[in-house]
């Protein structure tokens, strides 16, 4: 049975919106376009019922709360994880990583970082470039997610023989940490910089933690070093 046709009106009329609107195209935003939740969304409410409009509200309310919750739980659990494995001091001080793959890790995740420093701060900040990424730097999309699984794998084999398979959840708690941080800072040019302070700041964790690591395999008394 198909709608009635103010209904579909109303639907046509969101959808169009959604499709004309840059900022909502597929993929990663341009860091300084400005981002809208679903509390800001443009819809047409004149046709709408009392009742409709206050549903649509407590969506909207609840959408939020859902991804700001949804956001501490991960930013939690990474931050747990890096206290319970004292993360970077194993990773600089353990004789178990393999400092091959680390160090090409190492330069897939700077090369990544530098990619996003690129975007977010040089196009958008400073020369005020309001297209999404994926539209200013086609090329740049593809080859990050490239070099970003390249990084997981170089990472993988670095720390199999410290951490096993508890390096998939390592990587997996991190990344998820990571991506969700943004959902619990400003927007624009001072979100993207928090992000970085945040990012750099987590290699110093380690002089604030008091134990060595909770869940690294202990090395071979001939390799023991610093840990």
């Amino acid at each position: 049975m198909s709608p009635p046709p103010n209904s579909r009106e109303r639907v046509a009329q969101t959808y169009g919106k959604l499709s004309q609107d840059p900022t909502k195209a597929n993929g990663l935003r341009a860091r300084n376009a400005p981002v809208k939740d679903d509390s800001d969304e443009e819809v047409d409410e004149t046709n709408l019922t009392e009742r409709e409009r206050a549903k649509m509200k407590w969506v909207r309310r609840l959408n939020w709360v859902w991804r700001k919750l949804t956001a501490i739980f991960w930013v939690s659990i990474t931050c747990l994880m890096i206290w319970y494995t004292n993360f970077f001091r194993v990773i600089w001080e353990s004789p178990l990583v393999n400092r091959t793959y680390f160090y090409l890790g190492l330069a897939c995740l700077f090369f990544n970082i530098a990619m996003l420093i690129y975007m977010a701060i040089w196009l958008a900040w400073i020369n005020k470039v309001h297209e999404p990424w994926e539209t200013h730097c086609p090329k740049a999309i593809p080859v990050m997610a490239v070099v970003g699984l390249s990084t997981a794998a170089f990472f993988f084999f670095a720390f199999w023989r410290v951490w096993g398979l508890l390096t998939l959840v390592i990587q997996f708690v991190f990344f998820l940490g990571f991506i969700n941080a943004g959902q619990l800072l400003p927007g624009g040019p001072l979100g993207s910089i928090l992000m970085f302070v945040i990012f750099f700041g987590a290699f110093f964790t380690s002089e604030m933690i008091p134990h060595h690591g909770m869940a690294h395999y202990t090395p071979p008394p001939t390799q023991l070093g610093t840990l």
